[in-house]
């Protein structure tokens, strides 16, 4: 009998990719049959010696907020959320991770990290344990090793497009100006011209249009930029008819970015003249690109389940 489920997640939001699959993924674990469940994230801090009390402050706080705000879940998935105390996750569970969480805050024996970005991006620190297994999304994540933990060959790879808001219908016959998002990319530089120009993004993602909202914006916008390397709006964009374009990271070519073709059909990775004709040559590829990713799912967990009995054991 395979181990049971426990993905550490934040509530549910539907602007946020990687929160959407952390739920997504919980949903078809149950739908095969692997019983799992949701357990509602909370910040976790390295003790400060310098300063133990405030840091000590700062997880009691994380930890009533997590309690007292309601947690939310996509009713149309089926992801139900522990019940139970820490105490009580057993040898028998496996605790899935996103790359950002720190340390081990179920305190679970049996680990599993899922680098839905590159570990210590978002938070600048890494703090994992010995012995787990690690899985990346795909291949645009970097390789990392740590202690005596073990890098997963095959990637994690969990698609969820809203396509009932982001498509082809009632799109504006008359394009005009842009749309863009600054997300993870909010460091850099504005590259393009901000005038009848519109902001997709909040304060924070919870602020956020929604998706009704971004849709209606890019299907009567002529271009999409995006500052953000890795946001799902930018496959949102061609899918709403607009033209995408990639704001690159320096240093990092389009090969590095992503290294599978497929992966960027229909986007142009800066401003040229040769990306941006690339982008609309495939424009029409995407769709039907992502429909056979999403198809994919159930076998990318499959394999999942495969190495994880392998390397926890039944």
């Amino acid at each position: 009998m395979s181990k049971r489920y426990i993905i550490f997640a934040p509530s549910y939001l539907e602007t946020s990719g990687g929160i959407v699959v952390l739920h997504k993924l919980c949903s078809l674990l149950n739908e095969l049959g692997y019983e799992s469940y949701l357990y509602p994230s909370f910040n976790t801090f390295e003790l400060n010696d310098v300063n133990p009390i405030y840091t000590f402050l700062r997880y009691i706080k994380s930890k009533l907020v997590a309690s007292f705000k309601r947690y939310k879940t996509n009713s149309s998935f089926n992801t139900p959320i522990f019940k139970g105390d820490i105490s009580s996750i057993s040898d028998n569970y496996i605790v899935i991770y996103p790359e950002m969480t720190f340390g081990n805050p179920l305190k679970a024996k049996n680990i599993v990290r899922w680098f839905l970005h590159q570990p210590g991006y978002h938070t600048g620190n890494i703090y994992y344990g010995k012995n787990e297994l690690y899985f990346k999304f795909n291949g645009a994540i970097d390789d990392f090793t740590y202690q005596s933990s073990t890098t997963s060959e095959k990637s994690l790879k969990i698609i969820h497009y809203p396509l009932e808001h982001y498509n082809m219908e009632n799109t504006s016959s008359f394009r005009k100006g842009t749309a863009y998002c600054l997300r993870k990319g909010k460091h850099k530089k504005i590259q393009h011209d901000l005038k009848d120009s519109i902001l997709i993004d909040g304060k924070t993602n919870s602020e956020g249009k929604s998706h009704k909202e971004v849709s209606e914006i890019l299907k009567n916008a002529d271009t999409f930029v995006s500052y953000d390397t890795y946001t799902a709006y930018s496959i949102f964009a061609v899918l709403c008819g607009c033209k995408s374009i990639v704001i690159p990271d320096e240093g990092v070519t389009k090969e590095e970015w992503y290294p599978e073709e497929n992966d960027r059909n229909g986007i142009a990775y800066g401003f040229s003249d040769k990306e941006i004709k690339h982008a609309t040559d495939t424009a029409n590829l995407v769709k039907s690109h992502i429909i056979e990713e999403e198809k994919k799912n159930i076998n990318n967990i499959e394999n999942f389940i495969v190495e994880v009995d392998k390397y926890f054991g039944k």
